[in-house]
């Protein structure tokens, strides 16, 4: 297997990379950072779909991508000079993984965990032994010597991948300890050959006493089936027995309800007769007192018209006392009305008036503003003259201490012989302005602040007027407002008055007389009395129909219950009941039903024997079973730790042998390398079983550590080559003719690097492909073929 081309995107540092691998002793050179070592870790992510330290997958996107970026590592290689390519994909928020796997340019395999499992069957290695095969760095190769023994000896099983045998033999170890522990465990819960016997022996004397009650039962049995029979023909008897009870009783209850029917209805006939013949007489006295009754109907018609024509009496007295009070309060309005007619006369006027002076105020507001504003402007440009005499003042000041020799403040020239004639200039400014724009500012000030205090004067008088004014409409309105209120009161009382006057007109007709209506009163109080007793005697005489009724209906019911007695009494009399042999048979039945009680409870104490003794039994029966079962599970931990105490002298015979064929080949090959990079100077290196190194020198074995660290160096090289190649041979994975070292020179000078390099010259007919990864820039010059990142 070689490799031949790498392209990335989006892949941890790199957004974009491609590269093409050639032949021979290839330089991977960069500077710490530049990404040397990811350019492996993405080769070893093409071929497993894993980093080389695995961990969260977030970190494979390149930092810059975006979310819907595709992260992207595609390898191409060749195996036995087939082509073939892996692409691997990581899409969308969740990075979801694709894989696909191209032989020969052909789609042979999708899917991200079928291509790893392809690349395992092709290559014949797992990741970890593509790793420990195929890459070494400088701590590897330097721990093959510099490390304690012990350290040494896990490094190399582990590239060897021995230290799986060594967990599989632990584990058997930690198995059959774990055994050996349960199958005592179980020796404190299993039942000893005497138990059993105890325990089988009381399930037969259990069930022989089972089979005892069993036949007991079966005999009570019988008894209780014939109890049942006596006790079900007496209960029919005695069912037979009640059923006569209860109809003689229910026949005798009838007759005696019947009897007091009938004498309960003879008493009401003689009750209701005493009723009619008393309602009888009443009615006789009736018709003697109906002429009072006439007498007392015509007089209370008389009253009903005396009430009204009362009614009409108080109304009219009401309506002259009213229209008394209306004459006053139409006489008051009258006048009142043409007083505020009079005081409210002048309203319009003082209103046009009012207006008049709202747009005077105004108008000498506005010309007030404007004067304000004049005022304001000739106070700022006096300020503004006063401001620039004073500045000249300094000026003429400054000059005059500086002398002629100073300059101009206009021109900035020296003044010289101008300078009397500078300064003159200036005084002349000054007394200009002072005497002509300052003083006629003023004066126009002063003339625009008396124009200013006579508008005053003017604007207060109109406020004053405006204010007395606005009091004078407002009290007006206020009488307006009364007058209308007023007027409208007054057509009121008019109206009032002329409907009061119609009314009264009306009511003129009719004549009332007090005295009348008094004795009409007091002799209907005399005849009341009389009229509700014929009223009473009325309401009595109005039942003589519904007695008569009563009475007709009481007769016939009472025929109808005396024949209805006669036919119960015959039924009863009929009935034959024997009370005595009544009572004797609810005495037998209790008899033998304390009998059938007495042997239910017998059979059930019975039943609960059986089942208790079932129960033992039972128990006694799960006991043994369980048993059983646990001696075979006793038996099957057994056989287990037979077959671990097998496996783990089969595995201790499987290292020895694997240790005696390891050891061997790795001093062979390292041996033949060294010789050839050694120019013959040193013949042998020898790997103990116990992966000690030693080196011949002049045919005497000698500790790798005796040697100069120059010699270590390239020793430690080419037995971690040596290994890698017996790796390849124990997997069957020869197709593989890579190899990669990353920072194999550490901290060394130039000439144990050019040794370094030397060896790699020299093995790599060996391989057809060698890469060594350094951030030496320098001996990028001693590579075949360089990639600089």
């Amino acid at each position: 297997m070689i490799l031949t081309k790498l392209k990335l995107e989006n892949f941890k540092k790199y957004r974009f990379f491609e590269i093409s691998f050639d032949l021979g002793l290839i330089g991977i050179i960069g500077k710490n950072g530049s990404g040397k070592s990811t350019i492996f870790e993405a080769i070893l992510f093409a071929l497993y779909g894993e980093l080389k330290n695995k961990g969260d997958k977030e970190v494979v996107r390149n930092a810059n991508a975006l979310e819907k970026d595709i992260v992207s590592v595609e390898l191409e290689f060749e195996i036995e000079e087939t082509i073939y390519k892996i692409v691997r994909e990581f899409r969308g928020k969740t990075l979801s993984a694709n894989a696909k796997l191209y032989k020969n340019e052909e789609l042979i395999t999708t899917g991200a965990k079928e291509v790893t499992i392809a690349i395992v069957n092709l290559t014949k290695m797992s990741k970890d032994a593509f790793m420990h095969t195929l890459f070494a760095s400088q701590k590897e190769l330097t721990s093959l010597s510099n490390s304690k023994p012990e350290d040494r000896k896990k490094m190399i099983r582990k590239l060897l991948g021995l230290e799986k045998i060594d967990f599989v033999e632990k584990e058997l170890i930690e198995k059959s300890r774990e055994l050996k522990r349960e199958i005592d465990a179980f020796k404190e819960v299993l039942l000893s050959s005497e138990d059993i016997t105890i325990k089988k022996e009381n399930i037969v004397e259990q069930t022989v006493q089972k089979e005892e009650f069993l036949k007991d039962i079966d005999k009570q049995s019988l008894v209780l089936d014939e109890l049942n029979k006596k006790v079900f023909i007496i209960k029919q008897e005695l069912e037979q027995l009640t059923k006569t009870k209860e109809q003689k009783q229910i026949l005798k209850a009838r007759c005696e309800i019947l009897t007091n029917s009938i004498s309960s209805h003879q008493k009401t006939q003689e009750k209701l007769q005493n009723e009619l013949n008393a309602l009888y007489t009443k009615q006789e006295e009736l018709k003697g007192l109906q002429t009072i009754k006439q007498e007392y109907i015509t007089l209370h018609e008389t009253l009903k018209e005396q009430d009204k024509l009362k009614e009409y009496s108080l109304r009219k007295d009401g309506l002259l006392l009213e229209q008394k009070e209306l004459r006053e309060q139409y006489t008051k309005a009258k006048d009142s009305i043409k007083v505020l007619e009079f005081e409210t006369k002048e309203h319009l006027e003082l209103v046009e008036k009012e207006k008049e002076l709202d747009n005077s105020i105004e108008k000498y507001k506005l010309l007030l503003t404007n004067k304000g504003l004049d005022e304001k402007r000739l106070i700022q440009e006096i300020a503004g003259e006063e401001k620039l005499i004073a500045d000249i003042k300094k000026k003429i000041e400054n000059i005059t201490i500086l002398g002629k020799e100073s300059n101009c403040p206009t021109c900035t020239r020296p003044l010289l012989d101008e300078y009397d004639s500078v300064i003159f200039s200036l005084e002349q400014i000054v007394i200009k302005v002072e005497n002509e724009k300052i003083d006629i500012s003023k004066e126009q000030l002063a003339n625009i602040k008396e124009e200013k205090e006579k508008l005053e004067e003017i604007q207060k008088a109109n406020i004053k007027e405006h204010f007395e004014i606005s009091k004078k409409i407002n009290l007006i309105e206020n009488k307006k407002r009364d007058l209308q209120a007023l007027k409208e009161h007054f057509e009121k009382v008019t109206q009032k008055g002329v409907k009061n006057k119609e009314e009264l007109a009306k009511l003129e007709i009719y004549n009332y007389d007090k005295n009348l209506h008094e004795e009409l009163l007091l002799k209907q109080k005399e005849l009341k009395s009389k009229y509700e007793y014929i009223l009473s005697l009325e309401t009595m005489l109005k039942r003589v129909d519904s007695i008569k009724e009563e009475l007709k209906t009481s007769i016939l019911n009472q025929d109808k219950y005396n024949l209805e007695l006669l036919q119960k009494d015959l039924e009863y009399k009929a009935i034959n009941y024997d009370e005595v042999k009544h009572k004797e048979k609810l005495k037998e039945f209790d008899e033998v039903q304390k009998q059938k009680d007495s042997l239910v409870t017998l059979i059930n104490d019975l039943k609960v024997k059986i089942a208790t003794i079932q129960g033992q039994i039972k128990t006694i029966q799960e006991s043994l079973q369980n048993n059983e079962t646990q001696l075979k599970k006793v038996q099957t931990k057994k056989d287990d730790l037979n077959d671990y105490e097998k496996i783990k002298i089969n595995l201790a015979e499987f290292k020895t042998k694997l240790n005696s064929k390891v050891a061997p080949r790795i001093s062979d090959i390292a041996s033949n390398m060294f010789a050839q990079i050694t120019k013959g100077k040193y013949q042998h290196i020898e790997v103990s079983n116990e992966f000690d190194f030693y080196i011949y020198d002049e045919g005497k074995k000698y500790p790798i550590e005796r040697f100069s660290g120059g010699e270590i160096d390239l020793a430690n090289l080419v037995l971690r080559i040596a290994i890698s190649k017996t790796l390849s041979e124990l997997s069957g994975a020869n197709s593989v003719e890579f190899l990669a070292f990353d920072e194999v020179f550490g901290s060394q000078d130039d000439s144990r690097r050019m040794e370094i390099l030397e060896a790699f010259h020299t093995i790599k007919e060996q391989y057809r492909q060698i890469f060594l990864i350094s951030h030496e820039v320098e001996i990028k010059e001693m590579f075949e073929r360089v990639v600089e990142v």
